[in-house]
């Protein structure tokens, strides 16, 4: 099982209630009806759905399609399990857009259709049972699609960002022997963990660092690939 799991889970339910939430204070505004019952509703339901999701992902088909499923997507998967659990770096295949728009549309159609098909069955009684795993199913895979297809949007900014940042270069002063160390500032927290610290769940700096690290490592990666096939195109 990924060890980033459970936060995988806290995260995805804290932002599918509050944008679900919100959307529905919204729609309560707009229609002039009082937003804080059809807030609450919708984050409670919300909350329930994304929770049943994400945890069927996370803790039960993800690892089964990890361990069992042939294909590149689940190979790299099982390297980077096998690279956190025995910390050494093993040798990653390049990553592709066609790997990067299929990564998890697997996993999030199985598992919406699972969770689907629960709640639905729970709402409506057996009548409900194949509906909510169809709509689950294909709801979730759409999501988990679009989710990507915005994943390879913000990675062509980051490296077009990289290659047309100017370097500034700066002349060299002489450092004064009477100066004091300056500390080096913290590297800024996403959102979620910075709210997560408010409520007391706080991740220590040797596990952010080493989020960090990998969110690096594979942004290098996905960069270097887009590279090499930008300079494909232009040969060809």
């Amino acid at each position: 099982m990924d060890p980033s799991a459970p936060q995988t889970v806290a995260k995805g339910v804290f932002i599918t209630s509050t944008v679900c939430a919100l959307t529905a204070g919204l729609y309560g505004v707009v229609k002039s009806q009082p937003p804080g019952p059809l807030l609450l509703f919708s984050a409670l339901n919300s909350g329930i759905a994304s929770a049943t999701f994400f945890s069927i992902r996370e803790y039960l088909i993800g690892p089964v399609l990890v361990l069992s499923m042939p294909g590149k997507q689940y190979e790299l998967r099982r390297q980077k399990l096998k690279e956190t659990a025995e910390v050494v770096p093993t040798n990653v295949s390049q990553l592709t857009w066609g790997d990067i728009r299929s990564r998890k549309v697997l996993d999030s159609s199985i598992s919406g259709a699972l969770a689907g098909s629960i709640l639905n069955t729970w709402k409506r009684g057996r009548s409900g049972t194949v509906p909510g795993l169809a709509t689950g199913a294909v709801m979730c895979g759409l999501f988990q699609w679009a989710f990507n297809e915005f994943d390879i949007l913000r990675i062509t900014h980051v490296s077009r960002v990289v290659h047309t940042q100017p370097v500034p270069v700066t002349p060299a002063a002489s450092v004064p022997t009477h100066s004091l160390p300056i500390a080096a500032p913290e590297p800024p927290r996403s959102l979620t963990d910075r709210i997560f610290a408010v409520f007391g769940h706080r991740i220590s700096d040797e596990e952010y660092l080493n989020r960090v690290i990998t969110q690096r490592d594979n942004h290098l990666r996905r960069i270097e690939q887009l590279e090499r096939e930008r300079d494909e195109k232009r040969e060809a």
